[in-house]
């Protein structure tokens, strides 16, 4: 994995390590990105904030990463750009949305997530292909889902990604005994296909 370089900056050039900076001899001083969270002139309160930024997906190994942000996308728009996005390297990729109460989320989850790899192409019906987005979903389902909270609520949007190597599963929401208790979670699987 080349971690240099997966980061761009807004005009689009290769943030440099310090180190590198340094050995080279130059101190060249970037301007921050600061977030304003004030009070718009309106006087209306800020209800959000809209962070964009640059991410380069240039390596195989990278399947998990892409399945973790098509599953923190937060809009319909913002996930078919990503998903155009893969598609344009030759990824497929696929998200579906499940709710209800963890004792039964573990149904739910395979019959959509299955279904969605399947009718988007993400998957065919070979036994090493489903024995991978399943390998990966319950990977990615260890580490949304605690032991024991069989009566929590949930609700999450799940993330397929796969090239030709690796299949990914992330399931990104939110889980609570409470309904004012809610508060997000995430996990992810990774297997070969």
């Amino acid at each position: 994995m080349k971690w240099k370089g997966i980061f761009k900056n807004p005009q689009g050039e290769e943030w440099e390590e310090l180190g590198e900076m340094e050995e080279a001899g130059r101190t060249e001083e970037r301007e921050a990105t600061v977030l304003d969270m004030s009070t718009p002139p309106d006087g209306q309160e800020r209800r959000g904030v809209e962070v964009n930024f640059r991410i380069r997906i240039d390596d195989e190994n990278q399947a998990g990463r892409a399945a973790l942000l098509l599953a923190s996308t937060t809009t319909s728009e913002a996930e078919s750009a990503f998903k155009k996005e893969l598609a344009s390297i030759g990824w497929k990729s696929v998200a579906t949305e499940v709710g209800g109460l963890a004792g039964v989320l573990p149904q739910k989850i395979t019959g959509a997530l299955v279904g969605a790899s399947l009718n988007a192409g993400v998957v065919e019906k070979k036994r090493n292909e489903m024995h991978a987005l399943m390998h990966a979903a319950l990977e990615a389902l260890d580490g949304f889902l605690a032991v024991g909270m069989l009566e929590a609520s949930v609700g999450a949007k799940i993330a397929i990604v796969r090239n030709s190597r690796w299949i990914s599963v992330a399931v990104m929401g939110d889980t609570a005994y409470h309904a004012v208790a809610h508060h997000e979670r995430c996990g992810l699987g990774v297997m070969h296909i």
